[in-house]
């Protein structure tokens, strides 16, 4: 069997990247114009690094690590992946190159690894487990089939819609929203918002440059950006994300302000970007939350969601203190 070289990955490799990822676990398939546009806009103050494995001249993976600033990561996690294609899937190669990648993360001083893979990936989960990664949190993951429910998903929206505004709430896009200072409003809700969602290691804060920047991205359409409104201040939002090239249409995030939960407007707002994708003719969306965010888990559920094969975080120390 021929050797396997690793080789940085450049932006002109952000389609392969995207295709390699495809290949690796098709039922989560990666856009070719988002991934690129990922590459394009790095996060303030990320480090990253990407690689293409290639085999007798093929690529066969995707390989990366990738961590915040070290200030504002006081558990020094380093996030690794790798995207072996499905047709060159060896429990061997899969330990090898999570060995590999490790190392690159390691030589970033990197105290702790966090890799992703998912719960049917038995290869990668007995790999992970060989490497000794231990399993952290799960992440659950959901589909919603627009064809069997998209009636009822029109009419629970519309009755939604009621009922805020009778408690005097409005939802409305983005687009429809002409608050000169809607970004910024958008952005203070989703950094109150972010911290609650559970987590073991540090969520860094987003500058808002890069909230910005993401929030124009083109696989969120601001007329399909929804947010609920009480007088001039935004208290929840929901979106989904249409990826331009391929793959399935899946939940960007949904919030709502600490002291309104419990009333019902986070799926209000969930409802309008539903029932505007059933108008659209989408088939079928996904979404995914941690398996101890019970308010959203609940949401799922009476929305008609059912599981799928969702996402194991694991984690492995690799060093004890920033100066071991």
């Amino acid at each position: 069997m021929s050797t396997v070289i690793y080789r940085p990955a450049a932006l002109g490799d952000a389609a392969l990247a995207s295709d390699l990822m495809t290949a690796a676990y098709p039922a989560f398939a990666q856009d070719p114009v988002m991934t690129r546009l990922r590459w394009e806009h790095p996060r303030r103050g990320f480090a990253y690094g990407r690689f293409i494995a290639e085999r007798g001249g093929t690529p066969i993976a995707f390989l990366g690590w990738v961590h915040g600033p070290w200030q504002e990561v006081p558990d020094g996690h380093c996030e690794v992946e790798v995207w072996l294609r499905q047709e060159d899937l060896d429990r061997d190669l899969v330990v090898a190159m999570f060995s590999w990648i490790g190392r690159q993360a390691e030589a970033e001083q990197s105290r702790l690894l966090l890799a992703y893979c998912a719960e049917d990936e038995a290869l990668m989960l007995e790999g992970l487990h060989h490497l000794g990664y231990r399993r952290e949190r799960v992440e659950r993951a959901w589909e919603l089939d627009l064809t069997a429910h998209g009636r009822r998903l029109v009419r629970e929206a519309t009755l939604a819609r009621e009922q805020m505004a009778a408690a005097g709430i409005r939802c409305v896009t983005l687009a429809g929203w002409r608050d000169p200072d809607r970004v910024r409003k958008l952005y203070e809700l989703n950094e109150r918002t972010i911290q609650d969602v559970p987590h073991t290691l540090s969520i860094v804060r987003e500058a808002f440059e890069d909230f910005a920047k993401r929030l124009d991205a083109p696989d969120r359409p601001h007329d399909r950006y929804w947010i609920a409104l009480a007088g001039d201040r935004p208290v929840a939002m929901s979106y989904l994300k249409f990826p331009p090239v391929r793959g399935t249409v899946w939940t960007g995030y949904t919030c709502t302000d600490a002291d309104l939960r419990g009333r019902g407007i986070a799926r209000a707002t969930k409802l309008q970007s539903l029932a505007q994708a059933v108008e659209l003719g989408v088939p079928l969306v996904c979404t995914d939350n941690d398996s101890e965010n019970a308010p959203m888990l609940h949401i799922n559920e009476r929305l008609g969601y059912v599981r799928r094969p969702g996402f194991v975080e694991h984690h492995k120390r690799v060093r004890e203190t920033a100066n071991a």
